[in-house]
């Protein structure tokens, strides 16, 4: 394939992701197999090009503005190649000399669209004159947000969540392989792997590799799950034989992992308002060969009656801004604005309560995240120990650490931020942002 073609194949996609409703991921995933014969060397090329585009769009447009210039996809293109493209970086007259040649391209790609190329210095792609917002790809809001959570840190907190995604899988321990196992299984992949730094049970791909088709993937002996949500499961204290509840269950990673660590004994409930999340959830259940879980479809407007003080662990894995996964999905801040966090906000609130209520006497709750603002985690919180006064007590996280998890890790609790409560730092850390907190409820 030409690169003019490759080109083209760009400004397919990215018209098809600003005029549609896709993620940008499935979009990407859906026009290769839709077109299969495109080569692997062209989806590189043409990967590269739109998710360059993607995660520096704010930066990208600003270049054009501050040249009178129109923005369109075309433009857009031009300046991924000669800002960002590894072929054809900072070389003006190769990027000429390709669209004079190809004829094909569109009337925009022209000489008079080339031109303010003339005036643009590789180095000045960042350019001391941007905004804040326009650096670091994000809305004034989210980043004054995350400068009240990480006040020494927020610059590589910011930056974090626009570079590449880890790929880390669980080892499903009901299918009696230990990690060693699979890893001596994975070299026929021929794509280097290691061990996860935290969880005893993680693996993490050092480079991208269509796992869901392998046989470990397909028998159930490894899940695709992030490091990050591994922990968030694996710390709070499950134990065989336990009633366990796990609200927005979604499809189903959690209540996997913790039936997981149940040894398939007990019972979890998982619910969910989404019926086709709930049905991708029971598909991998019965990959897994997990049998304690039982997934309930609930309205909206749920109402736990039926279900109070029945539950030893009840965890709410809260719907919210997903900003601390936003470096797997750099798209998902295109439709992320103040009144969505508001709505967000309002929900984990309800469900905090609600949850409480399904808390047998002694039982724990769980409240979980894969966001790094303040508003869906500390204030959350606070304003769940003021409306529930002395019926719920907060656990400190270093000790759930030190009960469930210091026996598999030779360091010490590695998220202390001088709360109880955990905030894992994706700049830091290197994997998602999350924020776990527990509490307990008197007997």
């Amino acid at each position: 394939m030409l690169d003019s073609d490759r080109v083209s194949c760009v400004l397919e996609l990215l018209k098809s992701f600003d005029h549609g409703s896709k993620i940008a991921s499935k979009l990407i995933q859906n026009y290769f197999r839709s077109n299969k014969n495109i080569g692997s060397k062209d989806r590189k090329f043409i990967s590269n090009c739109f998710w360059n585009i993607i995660k520096h769009r704010n930066k990208i447009n600003w270049h054009l503005k501050n040249h009178n210039i129109k923005v369109n996809f075309e433009r857009q293109i031009i300046l991924e190649l000669f800002f960002l493209n590894v072929d054809y970086k900072n070389d003006l007259q190769k990027i000429k000399k390709f669209f004079f040649l190809n004829n094909k391209l569109n009337k925009n790609f022209k000489d008079d669209n080339l031109q303010f190329l003339e005036y643009l210095n590789f180095d000045k792609f960042i350019n001391s004159e941007m905004p804040e917002c326009v650096f670091y790809e994000l809305p004034d809001f989210l980043l004054k947000s995350i400068k009240r959570n990480f006040k020494l840190d927020w610059k590589n907190v910011a930056l974090s969540l626009n570079e590449e995604a880890f790929v880390d899988l669980r080892v499903n321990i009901l299918k009696n392989k230990t990690r060693d196992d699979i890893l001596n299984s994975l070299k026929e992949i021929e794509v280097p792997c290691k061990i996860s730094k935290y969880s005893p049970l993680g693996i993490r791909l050092l480079k991208r590799f269509p796992i869901n088709g392998n046989k470990l993937f397909k028998s159930g002996n490894i899940e695709i799950q992030g490091e990050a949500s591994q922990l968030s499961a694996l710390i709070l204290g499950a134990k065989p034989g336990m009633q366990v509840a796990d609200i927005c269950a979604g499809a189903g990673g959690k209540s996997l992992i913790l039936a997981d660590i149940m040894k398939n004994k007990g019972r979890i409930l998982s619910l969910d308002i989404n019926q086709k999340r709930l049905r991708q959830a029971s598909l991998r259940i019965k990959r897994a060969g997990v049998h304690n879980v039982e997934t309930r479809l609930v309205d909206i407007d749920w109402s736990t009656k039926g279900l109070e003080k029945k539950f030893d662990l009840v965890l709410i894995d809260a719907p919210c801004s997903g900003i601390g996964t936003w470096s797997r999905s750099p798209d998902s801040r295109f439709n992320f604005n103040k009144k969505k966090l508001v709505e967000l906000i309002n929900i984990q609130f309800d469900l905090l309560l609600k949850g409480s209520t399904m808390v047998a006497p002694g039982g724990k709750l769980a409240y979980v995240t894969c966001s790094i603002l303040p508003e869906e985690g500390v204030d959350q919180i606070e304003k769940f120990k003021k409306s529930v006064n002395s019926d719920f007590s907060e656990i400190d996280m270093i000790n759930m650490w030190k009960d469930n998890l210091s026996l598999t890790n030779t360091f010490q609790y590695p998220f202390d931020n001088g709360k109880k409560s955990m905030t894992i730092n994706p700049a830091i850390h290197k994997m998602d942002g999350f924020f776990i907190s527990m509490f307990q409820r008197k007997r």
